[in-house]
């Protein structure tokens, strides 16, 4: 298996002939990407299946040793699906094609993410957002992962670092990096059946607990690691972060602020968080999650702290 792909910006790039292109991302795949099962026993991989950060096309062939397989970056596909539903938080593909042996895929260029955001523009002590701009800006964020489920993708890392703002809408957020996606709804629009164990996915301060113990992960896992990001713009850090990278410490932690550690984990935020969290909890693999019951709490957290939504911290 051959994979190499860079991630370039341009300011303008010449792709294909006269055409200028103007603040895009470009990722560019330097071989033609095949996956190719080279085992004495074949190897069947199903049309839509993934492998990795891939996603399987179609089978291109098959021989006495191996099969090679038509494969599209996970991120890359899931950004096709969210442009076919005119998704508002996801960067759009503005180019694909081949050029000189290079198959490459040309999107929009962000500005900073949430992450860099929060620490470049904090108003007081800690790295954190004042609490107008933290809760406008999470409302956005539970639109973009509403908006990623909506076609059928769990994202299995939000996190700060994967939010970002329009290089000219300061107020425009982006949900990015879509390489963990996992696929929730079958061929016939059904939840997929959880498997028995799932793996880590993820990163360790946001994780889900369910992804602390293998579990499937599920649209409520996203909006967990979404109020996990949420609790540290607004209060400047999260009670496990000492415990960092220790998974069960953290996953530990993260069960005490269920219960007697409540107070400590959300002491400098809106008592909706509190709310917001056990809705959270509240919700099984299968049920969908009302987003707009967060949204609605969000936004009443806003008028019952009586802070203004915008403008947001970054903003001239």
């Amino acid at each position: 298996m051959r994979r190499s792909w860079e991630r370039v910006a341009f300011r303008k790039t010449l792709l294909q002939g006269p055409k200028w292109l103007k603040d895009v991302g470009m990722y560019a795949m330097t071989h033609k990407a095949q996956i190719f099962s080279g085992d004495v026993k074949l190897v069947s991989l199903k049309d839509g299946s993934s492998l990795c950060s891939w996603s399987i096309v179609k089978k291109l062939g098959e021989g006495g040793f191996g099969a090679v397989y038509l494969v599209l970056k996970m991120e890359v596909y899931v950004l096709r699906e969210l442009k076919k539903k005119n998704a508002k938080h996801f960067c759009d593909i503005v180019d694909s094609g081949q050029f000189q042996n290079i198959n490459y895929i040309v999107m929009t260029l962000v500005g900073s993410s949430l992450q860099d955001l929060r620490k470049m523009h904090s108003k007081g002590e800690g790295d954190k957002l004042t609490l107008g701009c933290a809760l406008s800006v999470g409302m956005k964020c539970v639109e973009a992962i509403k908006e990623l489920h909506d076609v059928g993708y769990l994202h299995r890392d939000v996190k700060p670092a994967n939010y970002a703002i329009d290089k000219l809408d300061p107020r425009k957020i982006y949900l990015l990096d879509m390489g963990l996606c996992r696929k929730y709804i079958g061929r016939h629009g059904e939840i997929r059946k959880p498997r028995w164990a799932a793996g880590f996915r993820g990163t360790i301060r946001y994780a889900a607990l369910s992804c602390h113990v293998s579990r499937e992960q599920c649209r409520k896992d996203d909006l967990e690691s979404w109020l996990y990001q949420q609790v540290e713009l607004t209060a400047g850090s999260l009670p496990w972060k000492c415990f960092e990278p220790d998974k069960k410490q953290v996953a530990l932690c993260k069960e005490k602020c269920r219960g007697a550690a409540s107070s400590e984990m959300f002491k400098d935020c809106p008592e909706e968080y509190a709310i917001i969290l056990r809705y959270i909890d509240s919700l099984i693999y299968y049920k969908r999650p009302d987003y707009d019951k967060i949204t609605q709490l969000m936004r009443g957290a806003l008028i019952r702290n009586k802070v203004a939504e915008y403008p947001y911290d970054w903003e001239e």
